[in-house]
């Protein structure tokens, strides 16, 4: 649970991060600071699987992340990590590109250090 921790404070960090939420594949919810997350888990985990099948159709090798835009203009951004997804709420005024590289410069770095690590 320390390398969500880590990971959660990093992103949490980043102007125009409102809340997370880290699923397993399965749907179960490891860590999130929403109020009330309803049926978030199982929206982040069938959209996450289900890019999984439509990547091949495709013709695409890899998913960096999905986005849901919401009626309020607040985005929902989806990052699949291996057997997880992190579900990321975007203020509206936040801008998707400078999030999402920070994002992934993040999980680079982690990912990059357990790889050193092993």
């Amino acid at each position: 649970m320390a390398k969500i921790n880590d990971l959660v404070n990093l992103i949490l960090q980043i102007q125009g991060v409102m809340n997370y939420i880290f699923v397993r594949e399965d749907g179960h919810t490891m860590s999130h600071n929403f109020e009330d997350i309803g049926t978030l888990p199982s929206i982040i985990t069938f959209s996450g699987l289900n890019c999984e099948i439509i990547k091949p159709a495709m013709g695409v090798s890899s998913l960096k992340y999905l986005s849901y835009s919401r009626a309020n203009n607040e985005k929902l951004l989806i990052f699949p990590l291996g057997k997880y997804f992190l579900g990321i709420s975007q203020q509206p005024e936040g801008y998707t590109p400078d999030i999402v590289a920070q994002i992934e410069g993040i999980i680079d770095s982690i990912t990059s250090k357990k790889q050193r690590n092993n």
